[in-house]
């Protein structure tokens, strides 16, 4: 379902505390089963405070302004271009800061479309066809940290978007839709266990905290991004030592810090250029750069043509 605004949040816990087990969703609506069901909740808000609320894996995406969300007492502030995962039970606190206004378009994946679709996801083809229709739910515990919104991602929430604005709500084509979301998270969870086991300590338990930390770093850099923001910054946020962290940071994703930065600018400019009328100059102020020049030149290295082009082009 697609609700157009939060729940009550009184109602929303006690019927978490008792699975659904009345198989009604918000504002009566009948629900196929127990267990916390599958929804979006996409709404404009403005000043929000929900707390403590545990929930299925749930998906924190923003289509316009931003959000924090905070699990196991740390908050992410969640912008367009990023999006925050939680897990089954895991308790989070949801808020849009005083003054603030977004439009939120969270999903919480439902929690036996979760189990029927993971077991789906993981199981190889030859165990699928030995089990028939017997499911055998597979646990998959996502990282806590903010993510890359990328094409594939944008193109999957504008599908969902523009189905549901144009045509209604469709239960066949919305759990269509949540699947191939899921997809894109495991395929993301395997790029980050990759990530783990490219570090160089013996223990993966080792391997696992230096991640987390590591992780802390991207945290800030999307939370303030495009603002400068300097090599002690992003070390101390991962608690290492700048050096060690530089190190760790490139053995992790294959690229340093800087270069991640300098990626995440030119993907901003080449949503702006084919998405909005600003100017080259406007563009290269917003991201950073000390003059137009410098970042016609960066994107012509990168991109193989000059921003004016790139947009008279329509952005491909």
């Amino acid at each position: 379902m697609i609700l157009r605004e939060f729940p009550d949040l009184g109602w929303l816990k006690r019927q978490i505390d008792q699975g659904f087990r009345d198989k009604k969703g918000w504002g009566d609506l009948r629900l196929e089963r127990e267990g916390f069901p599958s929804v979006v909740i996409n709404t404009p808000a403005k000043e929000c405070y929900r707390p403590d609320v545990r929930g299925p894996v749930s998906l924190f995406v923003n289509l316009r302004g931003s959000s924090q969300c905070t699990v196991d007492g740390e908050t992410r502030t969640i912008h367009e271009d990023t999006y925050f995962i939680s897990n089954r039970s895991q308790s989070y606190t949801f808020a849009i800061e005083k003054g603030e206004s977004a439009e939120t378009f969270n999903i919480h994946f439902g929690e036996h479309f979760v189990e029927s679709a993971l077991n789906a996801l993981l199981t190889p083809a030859e165990l699928t066809l030995d089990r028939g229709d017997r499911q055998e739910f597979s646990e998959l515990h996502f990282f806590n940290r903010l993510y890359r919104r990328d094409a594939e991602f944008d193109r999957v929430i504008q599908w969902m978007v523009q189905s549901y604005q144009q045509n209604g709500f469709n239960k066949l084509l919305f759990d269509e839709q949540l699947f191939c979301l899921l997809q894109l998270l495991v395929k993301e969870d395997r790029g980050v266990r990759a990530a783990i086991d490219a570090l160089p300590t013996v223990k993966r338990s080792t391997r696992v905290e230096v991640y987390k930390r590591l992780s802390r770093s991207l945290d800030l850099i999307h939370s303030v991004f495009p603002e400068p923001i300097d090599l002690d910054d992003v070390a101390g946020a991962a608690c290492l030592s700048k050096f060690h962290f530089l190190r760790l940071f490139k053995q992790a994703y294959g690229i340093s810090p800087y270069q991640y930065i300098q990626d995440l600018r030119l993907t901003k400019a080449r949503q702006l250029l084919s998405g909005t009328t600003l100017a080259v100059a406007e563009i290269a102020t917003f991201l950073g750069f000390d003059n137009p020049q410098s970042f016609s030149r960066l994107f012509f290295q990168r991109m193989g043509m000059y921003p004016a082009p790139f947009r008279a082009a329509g952005g491909k």
